[in-house]
């Protein structure tokens, strides 16, 4: 008997929306809300009439969130362009430059507080398949003590919502993460569970550490202030994951930069050195009560496919930008010391 296929029928009709009242918008996100595109987004793919989802997760991590008891609701994000004002002069000062230091933080923190909005907004449990970025997009006009601002940080962070009813959290307080589907997967077979996204930013700023150098030695200065600059980031990465309950943590990156700064005195031949440290990660505890699961610790059909470590943005278009903005503040800086000593300064 031939089956009879019978037309689906008209489409429906697009939903009309109101237009954006930007004013309002802005009013919400000073207020640390969110702006009013997010929300009708939102409620687009994770609404009553939803039709479909947008999702940052690959082919094996759909696959493997649905084998941990997973599902995934809609894609969320936040973002944050943040301003460095006027910074006290640390000519002469060794430590860290906590205003620096508080200004990436806070950068992070207002990012991830949006991200935390579009889930918790969408009823989720949990984010997975974070992706960051973070980059400088302008540098201030001398880079170092007595700046006159003009710093601006960009961070962006993106993942996917979902549904995981076995992640412990308390109501309306979606667990962040920067695993991947498939680490979720690994950890929910062992019987651990996500605690929260942990970050942490140090400045740390060397007076006079090169410059009078004429053997082959090691700078001695340059490697205590990296080693003092991870210390103290590790130290508060330590503190929010025993605030989270977390056990140990999982998927940590740290990256650590060092660039030689200009004293800050006029004709002075000694140079600065300012380290940063940024570190990300993963807390993670075991489920109370849980077994660990039959089978195998990895999914022997999707190894080949399984991307390592981290969730990070692989490539970030701005790469050839923050070039360009580097060489630019180096010459701020030694247009700035011609004009210093041109005054007499």
């Amino acid at each position: 008997m031939a089956r009879v296929i019978r037309p689906a029928g008209p489409p429906r009709p697009p939903v009309a929306r109101p237009p954006i009242d930007y004013r309002a918008s802005l009013a919400r996100m000073a207020s640390g809300g969110l702006p009013l595109r997010a929300e009708q987004r939102l409620s687009d793919e994770a609404g009553p009439d939803r039709r479909l989802f947008t999702s940052d997760l690959s082919v094996s991590e759909v696959v493997l969130a649905r084998a941990a008891r997973c599902e995934p609701i809609s894609q969320v994000m936040g973002s944050c362009i943040f301003h460095v004002g006027q910074i006290p002069d640390y000519k002469g000062k060794t430590g860290e430059i906590a205003i620096l230091s508080d200004a990436h933080r806070e950068s992070r923190r207002k990012a991830l507080a949006r991200l935390f909005q579009e889930a918790a907004l969408v009823k989720a449990d949990a984010v997975i398949g974070v992706q960051l970025r973070d980059r400088m997009i302008t540098m201030g006009s001398r880079g170092k003590g007595g700046d006159d601002g003009g710093e601006v940080l960009e961070f962006t962070v993106v993942g996917t919502a979902i549904r995981a009813p076995w992640i412990t959290h308390a109501p309306g307080q979606p667990v962040i993460t920067d695993l991947s589907g498939q680490e979720l997967w690994a950890l929910a077979q062992d019987g651990f569970e996500p605690t929260g996204f942990l970050f942490e930013f140090c400045r740390y700023h060397v007076w006079h550490v090169a410059g009078n150098d004429t053997g082959t030695v090691e700078i001695s200065g340059a490697s205590e202030a990296v080693d003092a600059a991870r210390n103290l980031a590790a130290g508060r990465l330590l503190e929010q994951a025993t605030a989270f309950g977390s056990e140990f943590v999982v998927g940590s990156d740290a990256s650590i930069s060092a660039r030689e700064v200009p004293c800050g005195f006029r004709a002075c031949e000694r140079h600065d050195l300012d380290v940063d440290v940024s570190w990300f990660g993963t807390g993670v505890r075991r489920i109370p009560g849980a077994q660990r699961a039959p089978g195998p610790a990895v999914p022997p059909l999707l190894l080949s496919m399984m991307p390592l470590g981290r969730r990070r943005a692989a490539t970030i278009e701005a790469e050839d930008d923050a070039g360009d903005i580097e060489i630019a503040a180096e010459e701020a800086e030694e247009a700035a010391l011609a004009a210093d000593e041109a005054r007499g300064e």
